[in-house]
């Protein structure tokens, strides 16, 4: 068996030089797009002003549609016409340890499920199902650091 071996070395990059800026992409416009989840992972996290706060959280990738015509009008092209955005989800539980599925807790998980037609009576949920669900993500701007970026406002059933 023949198998080919790269010259490509990672560690060169550690030591490349450019002298060309960095670019940043301008933001796609504000709107609805249609999306694809992508595999939901969960992290556990601990608040940065106050360490005694920490939960679970679901990081929800996103692989949006961007339109040709929008990426025309951005002067930019997206890799097979898609832009992956992460969306988290911040998990309310019982003092169990459960999913906490009382009136009023976990709204944005009520959204994606929603979204994805897993929040019926019977139905039975996992995050896990949702992976290849299609949904509208509404996209909107903020800003950070002085810089305009693009947030997920909300996630809608196509």
């Amino acid at each position: 068996m023949n198998q080919s071996v790269s010259a490509f070395d990672p560690q060169s990059f550690l030591d490349a030089q450019i002298s060309e800026p960095t670019v940043k992409r301008p933001p796609i416009p504000a709107g609805d797009y249609t999306a694809v989840i992508g595999e939901i992972k969960a992290r556990v996290w601990q608040g940065r002003k106050d360490p005694t706060m920490s939960g679970i959280a679901w990081d929800v990738p996103l692989a949006i549609e961007i339109p040709a015509a929008v990426q025309a009008s951005l002067g930019v092209e997206f890799k097979d016409g898609i832009l992956t955005k992460t969306d988290s989800i911040m998990i309310d539980t019982t003092p169990q340890g459960t999913i906490d599925n009382s009136v009023g807790k976990n709204g944005q998980l009520r959204r994606y499920r929603d979204a994805c037609d897993m929040n019926k009576s019977g139905d039975v949920f996992s995050a896990r199902k949702m992976q290849g669900i299609p949904v509208l993500v509404k996209i909107k701007h903020g800003e950070w650091n002085g810089e305009v970026i693009e947030e997920i406002a909300g996630v809608a059933k196509l």
